[in-house]
């Protein structure tokens, strides 16, 4: 008999039809209904129906047959590694801009890699530039209706996105926008702003070319470049002063009200950043549209203060929880963080101090709290006093396990400041927190 095979099970989701029927992480699946697994995309097709005959071979070498049954439509709660279950596509641009060239050295192998996949960006939203797409590939999204589709497009002008990407492809990368938009796809657009390159009148051009592509690009986000203290023989880029980010926040209004009466959509949105960056004050809620470019940067601010502002007048005071504890985060959740300690100090009674940490780890330039480091947290906090426990944003955590960027767990951490460490979402998640009975240090 030709050796089993097929692509093995990372994960196994808690409770999911896959973990009822006994399946574990190690397996290897071999076949859905007499059919071997092709891709990701093969795979959520066949993982829909509501009847599935599945073939796996055990970390034993046994070879069993599972039936599942379950609604349609819902997931069996396998994950696999690569998540595209065949071979992943990897970027082949050279941004001048790339984030992931500006890494410092010595992190895990992971954070290295650069993606560029369809696949990705279908199902987790993933921003792919289209530049190393086949034919063939951009023929099976119009086939399979694979919408929508997550786009980096930076700049509308064939000559400039192949200098700003380092590739002749990304004017192929233009051409295949055009025949996904031609076909239906919907797509989410983004523009990564670099200061000489695609703003002022590049950034006006790529704004109304994307827009008289029609309703299919149904938004886009205009973000600021990011910059790391490792830049070393890298083309040279600033940041944006506050004048310009102010000047783009202006420009982009201007087109969100011209599209709203054309389009009843503001269509095009500034990130966060950007406002942080121009010290003005966030737009209202219903300014994000139901939040299209959530991801992106676009409304995060916006959906925590709304958040701390839903929790009302309601707040108790929480004698006998903590007496006083730490936030820490980066700069650029400061004023944010400043609300919500103003806050719940009033309402909650506890005293909360609020620690911003500078990155020397990327370089100071980096300000947002999701790329702080273990390190950064001991080189800023150690010594200080910190109360009963430090507050943190998930966000610094590798997939939500307990771990930093630079590999530090939260456990050595927490050693090293002799200080619990918990991570939250947001203000809903923060107070839950406070609300819960710890045992006394």
């Amino acid at each position: 008999m030709k050796k089993a095979d097929g692509p093995t099970i990372n994960k196994v989701s808690a409770g999911s039809p896959a973990s009822k029927a006994g399946l574990r992480a190690g397996w290897k699946l071999i076949r859905i209904d007499n059919q071997p697994v092709g891709d990701i995309i093969d795979y959520k097709i066949m993982e829909s129906d509501h009847e599935l005959q599945l073939l796996v071979l055990t970390d034993r070498g046994i070879i069993r047959r599972v039936k599942i049954n379950k609604p349609v439509n819902e997931p069996l709660g396998l994950s696999f590694n690569p998540p595209t279950i065949t071979k992943m596509q990897h970027c082949g641009n050279q941004c001048i801009f790339c984030f992931v060239d500006q890494n410092p050295p010595g992190m895990r192998a992971s954070l290295y890699v650069k993606d560029d996949d369809y696949r990705l960006s279908f199902l987790y939203g993933n921003f792919i530039t289209l530049n190393r797409l086949s034919e063939k590939e951009l023929q099976r999204i119009i086939n399979l209706r694979l919408s929508p589709l997550y786009v980096s497009v930076h700049t509308t002008n064939p000559r400039l996105r192949a200098e700003m990407f380092g590739t002749e492809r990304a004017v192929k990368g233009l051409e295949y926008l055009r025949k996904l938009v031609d076909a239906g796809i919907n797509i989410h657009s983004q523009v990564v702003l670099c200061p000489g390159y695609n703003d002022g009148r590049e950034l006006a051009a790529t704004v109304e070319d994307l827009a008289k592509m029609g309703p299919a690009i149904k938004s886009l986000a205009v973000v600021p470049l990011g910059l790391t203290g490792h830049r070393k023989g890298l083309k040279p880029l600033r940041k944006y002063s506050e004048p310009e980010a102010e000047d783009i926040i202006d420009k982009i209004e201007c087109f969100q009200e011209k599209f709203l009466k054309q389009r009843g959509t503001r269509f095009v949105f500034s990130s966060d950043e950007f406002y942080n960056l121009a010290s003005r004050p966030l737009p209202p809620d219903d300014s994000y549209e139901n939040y299209p470019q959530l991801e992106n940067g676009v409304g995060l601010s916006r959906q925590f203060l709304n958040e701390l502002h839903a929790l009302g007048e309601k707040l108790p005071f929480l004698p006998g929880k903590f007496q006083n504890l730490t936030i820490a985060a980066a700069p650029a959740a400061e004023k944010l963080l400043e609300e919500l300690v103003e806050y719940f100090t009033r309402v909650t009674g506890v005293d909360i101090n609020l620690q911003i940490v500078d990155n020397k780890y990327f370089g100071e330039e980096v300000t947002v709290s999701g790329l702080l480091t273990g390190s950064d947290l001991l080189r800023a906090l150690k010594g200080k006093p910190l109360g009963d426990v430090v507050f943190i944003t998930k966000s610094m955590l590798k997939d939500r396990d307990n771990i930093f960027l630079d590999d530090m767990t939260i456990n050595y951490v927490e050693n090293e400041l002799q200080v619990s460490l918990v991570a939250v979402d947001g203000p809903k998640d923060f107070f839950s927190e406070l609300l819960k009975e710890r045992p006394e240090n």
